[in-house]
């Protein structure tokens, strides 16, 4: 009973082993042993955590394959042909059509990026003219950057703030492991070097970032290291390892098998086929990350026995790396790792080349030049992987709803219309219910009105005390169009 009573308490809960001498954590999902009678709250009361994310990508959008025919709710509106893969969520979709930049004038991929990731570089822009001349700040070239903080940053500062004050409040409260969470899938491409805002989304200020993990396995191995000094099980203690399963060619529920059979055993019957399910997970998930060279952990180190350096992971296919990160997302979200993330597809104006799709141009180029169906079709594959995170998040339970019920996540891209960057009509795919914030099915347009107003409105469901937001559209408006 008494790993019943820390479920209770702890609101998080980890099962720990040991690899080799490397200590590891397997974190559970919410189960319904730490939460009320209607598995919509935590034990204690304390509401289950919404978490905040963005899903960005670059170049923009072509409205004649994503403008719905129709707006409203539920069966008034049908989804696009650009968004036709999110039709299993569509229920948890809030698309906002017509929103602009400024006064929907022509502006560039770095001013668009400023814009709808940090409501501007700090001076007050009111019109496009105004940003004719912001010296000392530069976009589009390499001394490029974000001036402010971009808005995960700013939510997740605000979620550390409360997390610290359940904690003071609660010694057994045990806050998310990372204050936020920053992944991506596609390096920066392009002639036309952005800053640091090419190759990364999440900033704290200028030149101040916090970079995205692209790789599946070192997530992975993130995710699942043991906190420094973690118990080994057998007296001793060890440090955060460098690399788990791969290394010890061990998988890491081996190590914490023991631990969550003698936890399945004083669980109901429900919660112990989530557990299994859970661990099934994470079996399929390192089954299909490749196995790494190496001697498997059994050499002595000597010169004539050393271990290779780990060669970098490599998926031949786009799509299967990119739903690799997107189930370790999920398990990040559904264990209360973290409640702020961010995906970074591609960056601004990037040029990358889409093989899967047989296409041998890069998508920038695309959008200037026949602009035919080549970018359609590289939007739509894009958005093929936004639908596959929010598919996943459906999946998996959290209390008596699912992931995708507790997470607001913020679809965007840096321009409106690509080819001609003309700053208007932007398309922002928000996914989740934000805790039952968001009633989701819905899709909004309001031509003019601004992007800030949105990302206002969205910090506020995050809990944020703010009433104005931005510096270029500075505005206290707010879009309650969204709410539910």
């Amino acid at each position: 009973m008494d790993l019943l009573k820390r479920l209770k308490v702890s609101r998080r809960f980890a099962l720990r082993g040991a690899l080799g001498g490397i200590g590891v954590a397997m974190w559970l999902p919410v189960l319904d042993a730490m939460c009320n009678d209607n598995g919509t709250a935590f034990a204690a009361g304390e509401a289950l955590p919404t978490s905040f994310g963005i899903w960005f990508w670059g170049n923009g959008i072509h409205a004649d394959v994503w403008t719905p025919k129709a707006t409203g709710s539920g069966d008034a509106w049908q989804l696009s042909p650009n968004l036709e893969d999110f039709a299993e969520v569509k229920d948890a979709m809030t698309l906002v059509t017509g929103l602009d930049m400024l006064d929907a004038k022509f502006k560039g991929h770095g001013w668009g990026v400023a814009y709808v990731l940090a409501g501007g570089d700090g001076n007050i822009c009111t019109v496009t003219s105004d940003l004719g001349d912001l010296a000392p700040h530069e976009f589009e070239t390499p001394r490029a950057t974000q001036y402010l903080p971009t808005v995960d940053q700013t939510i997740a500062d605000f979620l550390e703030g409360e997390e610290k004050a359940k904690a003071a409040a609660d010694a057994s409260y045990v806050a998310p492991r990372f204050k936020s969470l920053e992944t991506g899938m596609l390096p920066f491409i392009s002639e036309v070097n952005m800053g640091t805002v090419g190759n990364n989304l999440a900033h704290r200020g200028p030149n101040d970032v916090r970079a995205p993990n692209r790789e599946p396995q070192a997530l992975f191995n993130a995710l699942f290291e043991g906190s420094p000094s973690t118990p080994t099980g057998s007296g001793g203690t060890t440090s955060a390892p460098s690399d788990i399963s791969f290394r010890t060619r061990r998988s890491v529920l081996d190590a914490v098998l023991q631990e969550a059979n003698r936890l399945k055993a004083n669980l109901g019957a429900a919660d112990a086929q989530r557990v299994d399910a859970h661990m099934e997970g994470i079996r399929a998930l390192e089954q299909a990350l490749p196995a790494v060279s190496g001697n498997g952990g059994s050499g002595t180190g000597t010169t004539a026995c050393k271990r290779p350096d780990v060669p970098p992971l490599t998926f031949a296919d786009m799509t299967a790396k990119s739903h690799a990160i997107n189930q370790l997302i999920v398990t990040a979200l559904a264990c209360n790792l973290t409640r702020v993330y961010s995906h970074l597809w591609a960056g601004p104006r990037n040029d990358n080349v889409y093989p899967i799709l047989q296409l041998d141009s890069g998508h920038h180029a695309y959008t200037h030049g026949s602009n035919g169906e080549e970018p359609r079709k590289i939007e739509r594959y894009i958005m093929s992987q936004y639908a596959d995170l929010a598919k996943l998040m459906k999946a998996t339970p959290m209390g008596a709803g699912t992931v995708l019920d507790h997470t607001l996540m913020y679809g965007v891209s840096e321009l409106a219309e690509p080819q001609s960057e003309i700053m208007t009509n932007y398309h922002i795919v928000l996914m989740g219910h934000a805790g039952g914030k968001l009633a989701g099915n819905r899709h909004i347009r309001v031509p003019g009105r601004k992007v800030t107003e949105l990302v206002l409105t969205l910090q506020q469901v995050m809990g944020l005390n703010v009433d104005t937001w931005g510096s270029w559209d500075r505005t206290s408006r707010t879009l309650p169009e969204i709410l539910a």
